[in-house]
Parts: C-alpha cells; structure tokens; sequence
C-alpha cells in the first residue's frame, strides 16, 4: 500500500509538471503578425513615461513577424534593422535573409508569452505606435481649447497645428529631455521638450545648438491637461 501511495504520489507529480509547462508554453505557430518590444524598455518606459530613459534597452528593441511568420524583421535603436528567413521548432531560428548561411544568427525560445533572445527578453504589443497609443492618444484641454491627438500622427482642435511626431530615437541625439515635434500647415515643425507630471504633460522651450543632434530644453511654455 505504501508503494501504491508514493508510485501515486510521483505519477501525481510529473502530470501536474507536464501540465504546468503546456500552458507556460506558447506554440511558435502563435507568431504570426506580432510585434515583440525588448521587455527592459518597456518596463522602463511605464515607470519614467520617456522614451529617453529608456534608451540604453533600444539597443535591440523590437521584432515584427510577418503573417505567417516565416519572415521577421529585428529593430536596432528604431532606425536600423535587418530582414530574418524563420523556421520554428523547439527553438525559433533566425537566419539572415540577405546571406545563405547554415546556422542560424539567432536562437529564440517562447513561453509563456516571452519570447527570449540570447539573454533579452521581448514582450508583445499591439502596434508599432505603442508609445502614443499608451500615452500621447486622447483629449486634452489647453488654454487655446480642447485638443485632440490621434493614432495616424494627426492633431484636432487647434488649427495652427496638423500633425505630431513624439521622438523615440536618441541613439546620436544629446537632449537633457525628452522631444515632441509639432508640425503647422505649413508643413513646418517646431521641437519641443516634454515632461509628464501627473495628469498633465508640461512643455518647454527647446534649443537646438547643432539640428537634430544636440540641444538642450529651457522655460516652461504650456501645458495640456488629459480629459
């Protein structure tokens, strides 16, 4: 009786062992049309709102799969990248899709919904803009009205502004903040720093002592209140 009891007790064991790693298990089939963005980013980006602290996680930041995820796409810095042929088994390999080479150049494995690089971990999100879909798309109120930002980089409610872009590359830029640039109907942009506080993000004047690559922020401009 004592045999049956511990034969039970280990049978027990391993079902319930197996079972646990079927469901931290997500089949590579599941990849197809995702976007996968380096954890260590976004988990920074949630608690500081900016995109500048996270910088030194968008060394490798993100990787798209295409439909059938037979093909991938690996973002550097988000403004380099590199097409990958995918064949999916226990692992996910990568192989470079401009050279014929027989391994791989990179080895992944999903589980749980983490899909893990070397020693990087990428989790999924629902879009490329995630950065303005989280944070930047909504309705506010400012002291020329109510104003609103959309998904497609398109601003209502203000005329003399159209368009909006929030910076996510700072890899060659040397800022003390992070930047937004607004852009008016003459197609015209002007950079401005930016800092969430609360339910408000505050805007400052912004100077740039070389364009595009170095500048820093000075006075408080305006604010806007999310509704």
């Amino acid at each position: 009786m004592k045999k049956f009891i511990l034969y039970l007790s280990i049978a027990t064991f391993v079902f319930s062992c197996n079972s646990e790693t079927k469901q931290e298990t997500t089949q590579p089939e599941s990849l197809g049309n995702t976007i996968w963005v380096n954890a260590k980013y976004l988990e920074t980006l949630e608690r500081t709102k900016s995109p500048l602290k996270a910088k030194p996680f968008a060394d490798t930041v993100m990787i798209n799969f295409d439909n059938k995820a037979d093909t991938a796409s690996i973002v550097w810095n988000f403004h380099e990248g590199s097409s990958y042929a995918i064949k999916k088994g226990k692992k996910i390999l990568f192989f470079n899709a401009y050279e014929t080479k027989p391994k791989p150049e990179f080895e992944a494995t999903l589980n749980n919904e983490v899909l893990k690089i070397g020693n990087s971990f990428f989790k999924k999100v629902d879009t490329t803009g995630f950065i303005e879909k989280k944070y930047w798309i909504g309705k506010y109120s400012t002291t020329k009205g109510n104003i609103e930002l959309k998904y497609d980089g398109k601003i209502f409610g203000v005329d003399s502004l159209v368009t909006y872009y929030v910076w996510n590359d700072y890899i060659t830029t040397q800022t003390d903040i992070d930047l937004i640039d607004f852009y008016a109907n003459s197609n015209k942009s002007t950079t401005y720093g930016y800092k969430f506080a609360g339910n408000e993000i505050i805007f400052y004047e912004f100077t740039w002592s070389e364009e595009g690559l170095i500048g820093k922020s000075g006075k408080e401009i305006f604010r806007w209140n999310k509704l």
